[in-house]
């Protein structure tokens, strides 16, 4: 059986998860600096860093084996604009207010207190700053969580208004997952 760094990495995976195309739907620009919350080993940081020339990401995981892989795989990409940091599930260790994006790919049905989970993970958001994240599509799909974790857009939006974030979009990536942004307000 394969471990799970070689599941997340196999190629067949960018076929209904590919990195180019669900990155054409995050509003991420090459200036941004960007936590990415369970970061595994780098499906999403590697990419995230090669399109933030001017930016830096923050790689974050509560899986030593992970946060190896990552760490490894970054290295050998020659890619010096992440810092991998291991993480607790409700502490990040980013200062608050600091950056302008959050991704999170297939983490938020993980918590088992999903509100808590981003009201942490936006306090490093600054004002404005947005959250994107992509989940499993709440039906049958052929992998993926049991059904009673999985996670609705309208049980998404109470999630994000429970962590002080504002709901701004959602689509259907395809048959097996969906996006959403969701954005800090700013303060007055």
């Amino acid at each position: 059986m394969p471990s799970s760094v070689e599941r997340m990495l196999r190629p067949e995976r960018a076929e209904t998860l590919d990195p180019f195309r669900v990155m054409s739907h995050c509003p991420v620009t090459p200036r941004d600096i960007v936590a990415d919350i369970g970061c595994g080993p780098g499906y999403f940081t590697i990419p995230l860093a090669k399109f933030l020339v001017h930016g830096k990401v923050f790689a974050l995981d509560t899986s030593d084996e992970m946060i190896e892989s990552c760490q490894t795989r970054l290295n050998e990409a020659r890619l010096g604009n992440v810092e991998v940091l291991k993480c607790q599930e409700y502490e990040f260790p980013v200062d608050p207010d600091s950056v302008d994006g959050i991704f999170i790919s297939v983490v938020l049905h993980h918590p088992s207190d999903r509100v808590r989970f981003l009201s942490a993970a936006q306090e490093m958001l600054k004002p404005g700053g947005w959250c994107f994240i992509i989940e499993w599509q709440p039906r049958e799909t052929e992998s993926g969580p049991p059904q009673e974790v999985r996670i609705t857009t309208e049980g998404l939006r109470e999630i994000a208004a429970g962590s002080e974030l504002k709901f701004q979009t959602s689509t259907n990536l395809n048959s097996d997952y969906y996006v959403a942004t969701l954005i800090k307000n700013r303060t007055i």
